[in-house]
């Protein structure tokens, strides 16, 4: 079950942000304004963000299993449809909605509830590990993504995509997904972790700090992330860099991401949550402005050093918050409950890449927006501080 899910979320977070590769082409045959373009990934977080209460809902019903069988298949129709995309309200509806409902039914809400069934002991620990499926998504499907534009098109690289979702992902989820029977969750809660409350409710949950805390926390981590990641490719581009080559920085950023899910996960159960995400956001801050820098200095090192450290980061505070939710919200409900939390991954997932693109068609530079993501980083490490259980009992 574990490997299934894992190779899910690389998948699923594979296509979504290989966005970032075919948003040159799409500039270049098109010619829209890089703001404009860059709407599509808005609009998608914003229809996840939408969407995500309901999954979570749905979750809770019929379990993560047919919701994850169902998003998969979704998914892969969507980025056949992709390839046949001749104007800017067929990107929208593809990229922006259809693909959006794919990646939320596979995605954060029912995996992260999936390994919660299966696992009442260092959930962090396990969440990092299924979720660092997402840096093999990004380390493979983005560099395959861009090799394939270069020697066939990205229509051709699209379909290719979408074929390969239908034809390998489908059997993984339908032969491998499987949900926890009633009673079975593996290991017992930490000596010091709060004491377990049954079934706790959504209007429950939002009465405290600790829910919106995690909202917020899920609004900033977007802010600091997806500006840069959508527009990565294109940033560097612009400053004389073979697309080929930054689709191999943005693998490097794909590989890091494993490692820092994973690491971030596991120090999350042993030096403590905040701790563990204020060392994340520290990662994602310094790869952001190592990546600037080659706007004063252009040397190929500071896009390395973006890989890396912008890698470690990536990604690695969903496993931590999701870990927390699960302690802080446990029961039937938990679902809907991560599901409504999830929302604000869709307000901040849709501005920031919107936001930078927007800047970027006005001041002809992406410097503002990038150090608005930094900024984010800091309100991001806030919002786990308030989170934590010594601060938001009520």
């Amino acid at each position: 079950m574990v490997v299934s899910a894992w190779l899910t979320m690389g998948f699923a977070n594979g296509l979504q942000f290989s966005f970032s590769v075919f948003l040159v082409p799409l500039l270049a045959e098109f010619g829209w304004s890089r703001g404009v373009a860059a709407g599509a990934f808005s609009i998608s977080a914003i229809v996840q963000g939408v969407l995500s209460p309901g999954v979570g809902g749905l979750v809770d019903r019929v379990g993560p299993r047919r919701i994850i069988v169902a998003g998969a298949l979704v998914l892969g129709i969507a980025c056949v449809l992709a390839s046949r995309i001749t104007s800017l309200w067929h990107l929208y509806l593809v990229v922006g909605v259809l693909t959006a409902v794919g990646l939320c039914a596979v995605g954060q809400v029912p995996s992260g509830a999936l390994v919660a069934q299966w696992f009442a002991h260092r959930q962090a620990s396990m969440m990092g590990l299924v979720f660092s499926g997402m840096g093999v998504g990004v380390l493979t499907l983005g560099p395959l993504a861009q090799w394939l534009i270069v020697h066939y098109g990205w229509r051709y690289a699209y379909l290719a995509l979408g074929v390969g979702t239908l034809a390998i992902l489908m059997p993984i989820v339908w032969f491998g997904v499987r949900e926890a029977p009633a009673g079975t969750a593996r290991g017992v809660p930490r000596a010091d972790a709060l004491p377990p409350r049954p079934d706790i409710d959504v209007r429950a949950a939002m009465r405290t700090r600790a829910f919106w805390a995690l909202f917020a926390a899920y609004v900033f981590t977007p802010l600091a992330v997806f500006p840069v990641i959508t527009h990565q490719v294109a940033f560097a581009v612009d400053h004389g860099y073979d697309p080929l080559f930054v689709a191999g920085i943005f693998g490097i950023t794909g590989l890091m991401s494993i490692v820092g899910r994973i690491v971030f996960g596991f120090a999350a159960d042993r030096v403590g949550r905040v701790e563990a995400a204020a060392m994340s956001y520290g990662c994602t801050a310094a790869g952001t402005l190592a990546l600037l820098s080659i706007e004063v200095w252009p040397h190929v090192a500071a896009l390395y050093v973006y890989g890396v450290l912008f890698g470690l980061g990536f990604g690695a505070r969903g496993p931590i918050i999701t870990a927390i939710a699960a302690q802080r919200f446990p029961g039937r409900r938990f679902g809907a409950i991560y599901g409504y939390m999830s929302v604000g991954n869709g307000i901040g997932g849709a501005l920031g890449p919107w936001f930078a693109g927007a800047m970027f068609d006005v001041t002809g530079t992406y410097r503002v927006a990038f150090l608005i993501a930094v900024a984010c980083c800091a309100a991001g490490t806030a919002c786990f501080w308030l989170a934590s259980p010594r601060r938001a009992l009520g």
